[in-house]
Order: structure tokens, then C-alpha cells, then sequence
């Protein structure tokens, strides 16, 4: 039952490892050493919901991957569970809580009503299968691995092109492994980092609109993962809407509209003095939804 109903908040996670409780999606997050995760449920009268968030170790912020079973829009314990996702994540070192809303969803409601604001709004697209090219070579012009002497060049870009209100949630993290760089005249005007797992590869760019060939440049890009056989899938974020021709122009297939929403969390500070006791009288505080936590990290 849980499985068919489950609502996904990390569309990256959703279309490269499938169902987020599937097998392939937890064996992936098992075999994942710098990863801790922390679930809840929440119980109530007519129905109990399991959620999931997760946080990699260094990344500023932690995503919300899951709620279960649907329909919970209604559920009483709904924003309980949310405020307590944002409490566990924030202990195990996030400094923001990150949730994928589909912009046609009533949640946003109650994700706002929860403490969560929109920092950016993002649609996800799917490309015909077919295109193919046969390796990235090391020319001037087009798409080429990233060297750690360029590591400056793309920072910069990053820093450039993508809003601040994304920055904050979403900082420039080096991953030379699994970072592509388009050079045009030997400027790097374009970089993508791609998420690939068993269900398809998501590219996730960071492209100047000053490229004199957009259109070539999505066509060498989306080729050089097409030879894979999997789903190649890019997100397309709102400051970067005006790809959206070119897109279209290649046949690709807009799948999902969402808002990205940062709830921020307070980071535990301690006291060096001692402070005078709080006491707080006359105060009852009753259970209406109780929950239950698993904390998990994996690798401990």
C-alpha cells in the first residue's frame, strides 16, 4: 500500500533510483557511507505517515525525499511531522531543509504555513531518446570534463549566473568527478552537474545566455548521456527560462513544474556561562499526533 502512495519532495532522487522505497533507492542509500538519514512516523486516528529526509555529509542543506502513504494533505499531524523533520535535520548539521513542491500541489499551502518559503521555481524536462555523440573531446569549443585548474572559472559562473536566494541554500560545491564544462572561444560558459543512478541520469546546468549556439550546445550535451539507454531528464531552473525554445526545438518533453522550499533551521548554540534556570508554570502541553523517530547514519 505504502509503496504505490508515497508523495516524493527530491525529484533528482525520484527519476534516477525510482520509488524512493523501492529496493534500488534503499539499497543505494545503504551502500551510501557519507549520507545520514532520519525517519518518522506519525500517527493518528485514521492513518499513520512515514517521512524521510536526508543529509549528506558537507552539504549546507538536508531534502525532504518522502511522505507516506497519499492522500495526506489533511492529515492533523501534517505540519507536527514537517516541524519535527526540520528539528532532526537541523541536529544532524543542515542549516536548511529543502522539499520539491509540484506548484499545482495544496501542500504548498502547508508547507508555508509550516515555515517553509519559496526560493526558486523549477521545471523538470525529458529528452527523446537518440541523441548521441562519441566521447567529450579536449578542443577549444563544446563540452569537456572539468580540471581542477578550472575549478576557479566554474565557481565563478556558479556565482554569476544563479540567484542569491538559491546561493544560500544551494552553494557551489565542487564535485570534479561528475562535472561537465562548455568552453566557446576558451571561456566557460557552462557548466552541469549530472546525478546518474539505474532509472535515468538528471542534469542539473548552469548555462550563459551569451552562448552564440544554445541549441548545439543542449544537442552535444544531451548526447553524450544518450548512448546509455537511460531516461536523460534537466532541470531547468526559473532564471534559466529562456532555454525554453531551444527545448522545445528538440522535441523534449516539459514533465514536472515545482517551487524549491527552504524551511531554515536553527543551529544549536552553546551557552559558555551559566544561565539562570527557566521555569515555566501553569503549563500543560498535550500529544495529539505522537511520533515516532528512526535516526539513522549510515556507516556508524
Amino acid at each position: 500500500m505504502y509503496r504505490s502512495r508515497v508523495s516524493s519532495f527530491n525529484h533528482a532522487q525520484l527519476l534516477t533510483h525510482g520509488n524512493p522505497i523501492g529496493f534500488t533507492a534503499i539499497t543505494t542509500r545503504l551502500n551510501d557511507a557519507a549520507t545520514g538519514s532520519v525517519e518518522a512516523v506519525c500517527s493518528g486516528e485514521e492513518q499513520t505517515l512515514i517521512a524521510q529526509a536526508e543529509h549528506s555529509l558537507g552539504d549546507r542543506s538536508a531534502r525532504l525525499n518522502f511522505i507516506t502513504p497519499e492522500p495526506f494533505e489533511d492529515h492533523p499531524g501534517l505540519m507536527a511531522l514537517l516541524d519535527f523533520m526540520c528539528i532532526r535535520t537541523g541536529e544532524m548539521g543542515a542549516a536548511s531543509l529543502l522539499a520539491e513542491v509540484r506548484e499545482s500541489s495544496q501542500l504548498l499551502e502547508t508547507f508555508r504555513r509550516s515555515g517553509f518559503n519559496i526560493c526558486g521555481w523549477e521545471t523538470i524536462w525529458r529528452f527523446p531518446m537518440g541523441f548521441a555523440v562519441e566521447h567529450v573531446d579536449g578542443t577549444e569549443n563544446g563540452w569537456a570534463k572539468t580540471s581542477l585548474k578550472e575549478e576557479a572559472a566554474v565557481h565563478s559562473l556558479y556565482s554569476t549566473l544563479v540567484p542569491p536566494i538559491l546561493q544560500t541554500v544551494e552553494p557551489y560545491q565542487s564535485d570534479i568527478d561528475h562535472t561537465l564544462v562548455y568552453r566557446q572561444g576558451g571561456d566557460i560558459l557552462a557548466c552541469v552537474m549530472s546525478v546518474i543512478g539505474p532509472r535515468g541520469i538528471y542534469l542539473k546546468p548552469v548555462i550563459h545566455p551569451s552562448l552564440s549556439d544554445p541549441s548545439g550546445m543542449l544537442v552535444e550535451l544531451v548526447g553524450l548521456f544518450g548512448s546509455t539507454g537511460k531516461p536523460v531528464y534537466l532541470q531547468m531552473r526559473s532564471y534559466q527560462a529562456w532555454m525554453t525554445t531551444f527545448l522545445e526545438d528538440m522535441k523534449a518533453e516539459s514533465t514536472t513544474h515545482f517551487a524549491l522550499m527552504s524551511h531554515r533551521l536553527a543551529i544549536p548554540q552553546y551557552a559558555t556561562e551559566e544561565q539562570p534556570e527557566l521555569v515555566v508554570k501553569h503549563r500543560r502541553i498535550q500529544a495529539t499526533s505522537p511520533i515516532v523517530q528512526k535516526n539513522s547514519q549510515i556507516g556508524q
